[in-house]
């Protein structure tokens, strides 16, 4: 078959998740192309373009997210609200009126609101969880009229109403074909600064409070062996111009013992008579276990950013996130990071249930002992994706969703903790932003607009 993947992004990421599928289908013995619609200036031109020389059987779209938060200047509290999904709306669109092809959705946006997609856009069939072996056995089920519904993770509309398959996780990380990056442009991520990703686990043994992938993914570790790992990392530096390479694994150092063997690996790689010549980087480093031994290893190892996720120093709200450590291993995490020469940064989340104005300024006042080189992102309010977060029966309790009213999670509900006042958030925004290195996002700042004034 020939299959056409589009990224239907509109924020800058790399499309990791479609070039690993995009390689398993191609290892399927599929013609595979794709279709970035992250650079698009004219997009349904562009995309009829690419349907046209293509020409696919099967077009699978890829969905990222579904609402995106920018900085904004101008826009209420310096953050602008996207709804991405009539860019999905778009893009399906164009796909019909221009091809015969078989419509398929998937993409981790597509994960949580299954069946609101289907619905939304009129499509029949998509599918949820880990598309590496999933894709390809929906595309032989369809090839051979076989039943396409029953293939894991396969969520279908038929005869009016709706069915669906559990997911299926990929076990065996090793087996896999090498993600595809050579499909796509690679120097045009390179000149929107956009480094390429890639995934040397799966699973995660936390349980966060506002977070779903333990649930999604599993709570055992599913790992790659580090040789793995570098040949995914080699076969993306044959295709890009960058030397450098984001791992974005949730908590790169948990389990602790696979992210150092990575080090080794990489360090080993770079002493080799072939050496791959790359650096690389992390967005989730977790305050737990970082020592100076570890943050020389990661230093040696070519680090180029590391983020750590603090997300709070308050003991009190830790507790309440569940976020398995204290404000004193954050305290150790910034001391060791300070003492390495390693470019980190830190990540803040505010608003969880529980959130004070006092427990945020116990978490203020332990940054504000510490020097963070690469600047702290904080980020207000906690998206609800889906009932598989805990947040989500409080975020119902206190009516940020309506039980019965028909709102929807596909609509981007946003929780604050009830006892942060509106217009302390809204001085608290400013506060922050006035803060050397601090850059602050409003998670559906035009909701929290509309409750300026009215109280909560």
């Amino acid at each position: 078959m020939k299959v056409l993947l589009i990224s239907a992004n509109t924020l800058p990421a790399s499309p990791s998740g479609p070039a690993y599928v995009a390689g398993a289908v191609r290892q399927a013995g599929h013609e595979v192309s794709v279709y970035e619609s992250l650079f698009a200036v004219d997009l349904p031109a562009e995309l009829a373009a690419g349907l046209d020389g293509s020409q696919p059987d099967v077009v699978g779209i890829s969905i990222r997210l579904v609402h995106g938060d920018v900085q904004d200047a101008s826009a209420p509290l310096g953050t602008r609200y996207v709804d991405l999904r009539p860019r999905v709306r778009e893009i399906v669109d164009t796909v019909r009126r221009c091809s015969p092809a078989f419509i398929v959705l998937g993409g981790p946006g597509f994960n949580y609101y299954a069946r609101d997609w289907l619905d939304y856009l009129g499509v029949d069939y998509g599918i949820r969880g880990e598309g590496e072996e999933s894709l390809p056995l929906f595309l032989e089920r369809l090839a051979e009229d076989g039943d396409i519904g029953s293939v894991p993770g396969c969520v279908y509309r038929r005869n009016g109403g709706f069915g669906a398959t559990p997911p299926r996780r990929v076990e065996d990380l090793d087996g896999p074909a090498l993600p595809a990056y050579d499909l796509f442009d690679m120097a045009q991520y390179a000149q929107h600064n956009i480094t390429p990703a890639i995934l040397t686990k799966r699973g995660c043994a936390f349980g966060c409070t506002y977070c779903p992938y333990s649930k999604l993914e599993g709570k055992r570790y599913r790992l790659k062996p580090p040789e793995r790992v570098l040949a995914e990392i080699r076969h993306v530096l044959s295709h890009t111009p960058v030397r450098r390479i984001m791992i974005c694994d949730n908590n790169l150092n948990a389990p602790r013992r696979h992210a150092e063997a990575l080090c080794h690996a990489f360090i080993a790689a770079a002493e080799s008579p072939n050496p791959p010549g790359f650096s690389w980087g992390t967005g989730d480093l977790r305050p737990m276990g970082i020592t100076d031994e570890f943050c020389h290893l990661v230093q040696d190892s070519g680090c180029f950013y590391a983020n750590l996720a603090v997300e709070s120093a308050s003991d009190t709200m830790l507790q309440r996130m569940r976020r398995g450590y204290t404000a004193q291993d954050v305290r150790a995490s910034l001391e060791a990071l300070s003492r390495s020469s390693i470019p980190f940064g830190a990540s803040l989340m505010f608003g969880a249930a529980g959130e004070t104005p006092d427990s945020i300024a116990e978490t203020l006042a332990v940054m504000d002992d510490y020097d963070i080189p690469r600047g702290v992102w904080v980020t207000l309010g906690i998206y609800v994706w889906t009932d598989l977060q805990d947040i989500a029966a409080e975020a119902r309790q206190a009516g940020v969703v309506k039980i019965g009213s028909g709102e929807s999670l596909f609509d981007g509900p946003v929780y604050f903790s009830p006892e942060l006042p509106v217009s302390y958030l809204v001085d608290l925004v400013g506060a922050l932003r006035a803060r050397p290195g601090y850059t602050v996002q409003v998670n559906r700042a035009d909701l929290l607009e509309q409750r300026m004034g009215r109280g909560w």
